[in-house]
């Protein structure tokens, strides 16, 4: 499995509904993100959304807790892609396709001008209901359990192009 990178989005959608767990378990060593992120995360626990506080957990805390790691630019390039997405995109996304450009990572990501930036420069992407659709795939949720976690997160305020994931899988 290719690593990832993931922006703000579809680690709130896991986090509101209380299944961070399920991208824990998934990706475990193979997930990142970014500062810019964090810093995203941090401005939403200090607004009040508690549930965002075990992202940062996962990022900042000790060994067991610690799943998803914070990537830095590391180049004069990926310094220069950064501050050209920046122009387009949010912080987060910015930062985080930057680094899925350089260094072969695919974007996780429900933002559509992200997704669509993402594309252009043939990027792999993935979101929340294609995380589901591969829980599901993988044995790891089962379908109605997938469905479920869909629907609790279309009522924190997910705004999914689908009510149930039957279809795709």
């Amino acid at each position: 499995m290719p690593d990832h990178i993931f922006d703000t989005t579809v680690l709130s959608n896991f986090a509101a509904t209380g299944r961070l767990g399920l991208l824990k378990n998934r990706y475990r060593g193979t997930a990142y993100t970014t500062g810019e992120v964090s810093d995203e995360l941090r401005k939403g626990v200090k607004a009040g959304y508690a549930y965002l506080g075990p992202i940062l957990q996962g990022t900042e805390g000790s060994a067991p807790d610690e799943w998803i790691q914070i990537l830095v630019p590391q180049s004069a390039n990926e310094r220069r892609l950064r501050a050209e997405l920046g122009d387009r995109l949010g912080a987060g996304e910015a930062s985080c396709l930057a680094l899925a450009i350089s260094r072969g990572l695919t974007l996780v990501t429900d933002d559509l001008a992200a997704r669509r930036l993402a594309k252009e420069r043939n990027v792999s992407v993935t979101g929340t209901l294609g995380i589901l659709i591969g829980l599901v795939r993988g044995g790891l949720l089962s379908l109605s359990e997938a469905n479920l976690t869909l629907a609790s997160m279309i009522q924190q305020r997910y705004r999914s192009p689908v009510d149930r994931l039957d279809e795709f899988v």
